[in-house]
């Protein structure tokens, strides 16, 4: 008999287990395999059998499962609304406002206008710094090669490139490098000799030298500058100091002699004249000649300069007068410096900016 009861209690079961299978899905399924498979090891073969309740643990199952799963409360809602307002409300005051600082396309900002015009006004508060240069010059050679005569007249024309800059407010430099005209002239007795003519007359015999150079040379003029820029302007009023460097190229001499016959006898003089109305007169005798010559590579001038001026963007002009200088060689030009009598030897430049 009691095989008969343990037979039936497997049977039973086993039956529980296959509907409870059956009629749940594979979730409630897999939550209920615990118990049963508890149930069965629990299974005491010496007792009476132990019936699991199956739907005692599910119910409990879903009840969680349901109470993870209900609605907020209300309060909740209407909180969690009023933060997503906020949020939309910040977003779209942070796109306009990104909105109204958008530059327009081909448009500038008023702060942007006042640099420009800042940086404009600024650049054309300086001079220009290439250009062109020309220079008119008085020359006053005070010797020149084995004449120990002063030079009654001289003068120089010249064409430069230039270059200028500016260290800060007060400093400034120029160069200048060109091609540069001389000329001067001369016009003295050379010597007198007293003479006898075969009638006893005495007369006095006047050598006369009429001699020109045309002189052409190399030539930079470095210059520096001390002065000041006048506010609101493009003006640069300055002193200056200048050391020149020259080196002659070429140059062509002119020399005229003239001899001259001169007496204290009155008939003398008279016949003189007499004889010059009829053409016939040979004083002045007259002899002239040209020499041309080039000149060597140790063939150099230096001068100092000292001067003054104004600047603006686009002109300049400045004066200078020669201070120092020497030379190389005899034949090279010395000129008077300042101080010397009331000739002394000076140059003017005008500068025009091309860039």
């Amino acid at each position: 008999m009691m095989s008969l009861q343990k037979f039936f209690a497997i049977t039973g079961i086993i039956t529980s287990v296959a509907f409870a299978q059956q009629g749940d899905d594979t979730t409630l399924s897999d939550q209920a395999e615990i118990p049963t498979q508890a149930a069965t090891d629990a299974l005491d073969w010496n007792s009476t059998p132990v019936t699991v309740d199956t739907n005692a643990t599910l119910t409990q199952a879903q009840s969680d499962t349901a109470a993870s799963e209900e609605w907020p409360a209300p309060d909740a809602v209407t909180d969690t609304t009023a933060a997503d307002s906020t949020q939309v409300a910040d977003s779209t005051a942070t796109e306009t406002a990104d909105t109204a600082w958008v530059k327009p396309r081909n448009k500038i900002t008023y702060a942007e206008y006042q640099a420009k015009i800042k940086s404009t006004t600024k650049k054309h508060s300086r001079t220009l710094h290439h250009g062109l240069s020309i220079t008119s010059a008085n020359y006053y050679d005070k010797r020149y090669g084995d004449m120990k005569y002063d030079a009654d007249w001289g003068s120089g024309i010249g064409m430069y490139y230039f270059y200028r800059r500016y260290f800060g407010h007060y400093l400034g430099f120029q160069g200048r490098l060109g091609a540069l005209y001389r000329y001067s002239r001369w016009n003295f007795d050379q010597s007198e000799t007293n003479r006898k003519l075969d009638d006893g007359t005495k007369v006095k015999l006047t050598h006369n030298i009429d001699r020109k150079y045309h002189n052409f040379a190399a030539d930079l003029p470095l210059t520096g500058k001390l002065g000041y820029h006048i506010k609101k302007t493009t003006a640069f009023i300055f002193l200056s100091g200048t050391l020149d460097i020259t080196k002659p190229i070429f140059e062509m001499v002119d020399t005229e002699n003239r001899l001259y016959m001169d007496a204290d006898d009155n008939d003398f003089n008279t016949e003189i004249k007499l004889i010059d109305k009829y053409g016939n007169n040979p004083f002045p005798l007259y002899e002239s000649h040209q020499t041309n010559k080039a000149f060597y590579m140790d063939d150099w001038e230096t001068s100092g300069w000292i001067g003054a001026g104004i600047e603006s963007r686009l002109v300049s002009v400045e004066f200078q007068i020669y201070a120092v200088g020497g030379a190389s060689q005899n034949a090279n030009h010395r000129y008077h410096h300042i101080g010397h009598d009331s000739h002394p030897t000076w140059r003017f430049f005008l500068d025009f900016s091309i860039r």
